[in-house]
């Protein structure tokens, strides 16, 4: 008797109507396989014959003719279409749809540029685009998708969680690992279990290249308008509790489902959904047990995580894609036959033929080694008989050669007839004629290569698709810490940017300062204001770059692909091309610089006509920037005033004028100069006179008290008190002071008059430019200086 279901009645019905639907995508997916099983069963031919596991099934049988291509075709066009159309990775070129005056967007688009030339470094993405050409032009569809991910840091034990977290919510790697280390037991969309407080760090976008076969899609005629994609995926079984939800496979499988799900050995297989209608994914395994569902994990505007798929052959109205190879696949059989046929002839071309069986000195000649003759009897007959050209027959492989000469040249026909269905011309490859002219071959590099371009516009229309996946992403996902850190571009503000900057303390109310003083102040004040200025636009300029980081960017900018950026250049055509460039750039301005000199043809026009023919040549981004910066200075000079021309009179009396000015000038600057000398002089004889003065003064001072101690002396002796005596006011100590103090005022001075003497002195002007003056130029303090 079976065990009774452990599980309750509501989680049975819940459980059932969840197979029920996961059943229902499980058919959906299974219809469109259906729907593309004739592409799939010509990509897989391709691919078997790509890697040499088919035969060639026309004209003859395998028994025959092997079992293999013996002229791989298919793989020799893959390798040169491959390299061709993608061998560098793409650069993205971000900046605002509109050339306006605006600091934060500038600051966000380099942001934004930055960030996805870090996610693209180091070829990861130019290798899944590699992939994604060789699927695309051996299948028939390429197709890579982005994978949001980060590592989980706790904040209170400060570690980093082993497992990753991806905007997939647990979506499975490509080794069955989980890419979330996040709490799958709790319930779908539902919140995490409680635990410690974690946070996001080391945010990061991956790429990955997805097969052909793990690929399917629901019906539209157009990709914006495809209403589900899927994708195989391969988990382990161990792996199956920690990468998808157990609440939700328990209420959807038996007791008896469970315990066979835990004995199986087999990886656990499905599909994973992404429904545009509901904006959700579902993980559904080959079952039908919905293992998960994820709310909107990227926010996307087109929801889903993959660029445009890149088909080679496109049919408007249609999404099945066509396998290239089955376009020529007949002719690769015969140009295989063919090869299978020269291979076969050529074996049996072999130096042999016969003789007559009693003749055994010819025997004997045809085993002899190289440079090693044998006697012959009989010779006389020998040469009446016609000698051994009558008596050998050889095997006639002037015939073989003749059939071979035209096998080569119908396997010559064969490959240029696939070459001209595939466009891969014989320049494309490097190959051409000795006999061919240098303009025939650039005509067949111009003209077959233009279906190349067409595949390489499809790759860089690839590339700029992830680019706006990835400024849709970066916003919302990535933190304000790690973009900072990723592209040295300071988002957050830091202790002193959030500090304000005090002025300095004014001076005490009433208090008279010194002249000096009083002006340092004021420029110490007028320093704190612009420096307080500075750092609250810095402030204002940080908050509108963190807003506009919240907002839908790819409607603001113009992100794209630089020309060319997938494709390495080749480097004579680019110099061939420069050199060009220059010589018609130098030859235009020799011819039109004269009539712009005469007022014949406006500047601005010159400028324009110029940057429109220059864009006609490959020269970059950066090129271009400063022709259009060119062309607009220009414009904005042309719609200014002109001022009139003076005449030629005109001209000569000016600068007779001004010659006339600057002596006039340097003979005011002489005579000021003497002027001060002459002022510095008297100056400095008044000072030495009142210092001698003074010390005179002292010196008498000095005599009349040396005097009156004397009579004091003498009166004492002869028994008379002396009288006090009487002194002048000005006292030695206070006499001595304010001598020395007199000293140090003269030796301050006399370096202030060597200062101003041998200081530069520039002319001063009026308004109308006319010397008014001479002005002292005040020497620079010197920092450091003790």
């Amino acid at each position: 008797m079976a065990k009774a279901d452990k599980r309750t009645p509501d989680q049975q019905k819940q459980g059932k109507a969840l197979r029920e639907e996961g059943a229902k995508w499980l058919n959906r997916v299974e219809a469109a396989g259906k729907l593309e099983k004739q592409w799939m069963d010509d990509a897989e031919k391709a691919v078997k014959a790509f890697t040499g596991e088919t035969a060639s099934n026309e004209h003859t049988t395998s028994t025959t003719l092997g079992t293999t291509y013996d002229f791989n075709i298919l793989y020799a066009n893959v390798e040169t279409i491959v390299p061709a159309v993608i061998n560098s990775p793409p650069a993205p070129d971000v900046r605002r749809r509109f050339a306006d005056e605006d600091p934060a967007g500038k600051d966000v688009a380099e942001i934004i540029e930055r960030s996805i030339k870090v996610q693209v470094d180091d070829s990861k993405l130019q290798v899944e685009l590699e992939g994604e050409a060789q699927d695309a032009f051996l299948a028939g569809r390429g197709v890579v998708r982005l994978r949001f991910k980060s590592d989980i840091v706790k904040d209170a034990t400060d570690e980093i969680a082993a497992d990753d977290a991806s905007a997939d919510i647990g979506a499975p790697d490509a080794d069955g690992e989980p890419e979330s280390g996040e709490d799958y037991s709790a319930p779908s969309g539902g919140p995490p279990a409680a635990g410690q407080p974690e946070r996001l760090a080391n945010e990061r976008i991956e790429f990955e290249a997805v097969s052909w076969r793990d690929f399917r899609h629901g019906p539209a005629k157009r990709w914006g308008d495809c209403p589900w994609m899927s994708f195989r995926f391969v988990v382990s079984r161990e792996n199956e509790d920690s990468a998808f939800d157990s609440a939700m496979i328990g209420m959807q499988t038996s007791d008896q489902e469970k315990k066979a799900r835990g004995e199986s050995d087999n990886d656990l297989t499905g599909w994973e959904i992404w429904c545009k209608t509901s904006r959700k994914v579902y993980f559904i395994d080959d079952t039908g047990v919905i293992l998960k569902t994820v709310d909107d994990p990227l926010g996307l505007t087109n929801f889903f995580p993959i660029a445009t798929p890149v088909q080679p052959v496109e049919l408007t109205g249609r999404l099945m894609p066509v396998n290239p190879f089955s376009i020529y696949s007949k002719l690769a059989d015969e140009l295989d036959l063919t090869t299978k046929r020269i291979n076969i002839i050529t074996n049996h071309m072999k130096v042999k033929g016969w003789y007559s069986g009693d003749a055994g000195d010819i025997a004997n000649m045809l085993a002899a080694d190289d440079t090693e003759f044998v006697p012959i009897g009989n010779a006389d007959i020998w040469a009446a008989n016609g000698g051994l050209a009558g008596a050998v027959a050889f095997w006639p492989v002037e015939k073989f050669i003749l059939v071979l000469r035209e096998l080569y040249n119908a396997r010559e026909q064969t490959k240029q007839a696939i070459y001209e269905i595939t466009g891969i011309s014989d320049i494309v490859r490097g190959a051409s004629k000795a006999d061919e002219t240098l303009g025939a071959q650039q005509i067949k590099t111009q003209w077959g290569s233009l279906r190349i371009q067409k595949m390489q516009r499809m790759m860089e229309r690839g590339a700029r698709d992830l680019f706006v996946m990835m400024s849709e992403i970066i916003p919302a996902k990535f933190s304000h810490e790690t973009l900072q850190q990723m592209t040295g571009v300071q988002i957050i503000p830091t202790q002193q940017d959030l500090t304000p900057i005090q002025p300095p303390p004014p001076p005490p109310q009433g208090a008279q300062l010194p002249p000096d003083t009083m002006q340092q102040y004021q420029q110490a004040s007028q320093a704190a204001q612009v420096a307080e200025k500075a750092r609250q636009a810095k402030l204002a300029q940080m908050q509108a770059v963190q807003q506009l980081l919240t907002q839908k960017l790819s409607s603001m900018y113009r992100i794209d692909v630089e020309s060319d950026s997938t494709v390495k250049a080749d480097l004579s055509r680019q110099k061939a091309e420069a050199a060009e460039f220059l010589q018609g750039a130098g030859a235009y301005w020799a011819a039109v610089g004269p009539m712009v000199q005469s007022g014949e043809l406006p500047k601005e026009v010159a400028v324009e006509i110029f940057a429109a023919n220059s864009r006609l040549f490959n020269l970059g981004k950066s090129v271009e920037d400063v022709l259009e910066k060119m062309v607009t200075d220009a414009k904005a000079k042309a719609a200014q005033p002109e001022t009139p021309k003076p005449s030629p009179e005109q001209q000569k009396a000016e600068a007779e004028a001004k010659t006339r000015e600057a002596d006039a000038a340097a003979k005011a600057a002489e005579l000021q100069s003497k002027q001060e000398a002459s002022a510095q002089d008297m100056q400095f004889a008044r000072e030495q006179h009142d210092m001698t003065m003074k010390e005179k003064q002292f010196d008498l001072r000095s005599k009349q008290i040396a005097a009156a101690t004397d009579q004091n002396q003498v009166l004492a002796a002869n028994g008379i008190v002396p009288p006090p005596i009487q002194i002048d006011p000005i006292g030695g100590e206070a006499v001595l002071k304010e001598l020395a103090a007199q000293r140090q005022m003269f030796g301050e001075f006399m370096l202030e008059v060597t200062k101003a003497l041998t200081a530069p002195k520039r002319i001063i002007k009026d308004q109308q430019g006319r010397p008014a003056g001479v002005e002292t130029i005040q020497p620079q303090p010197q920092q450091g200086m003790q």
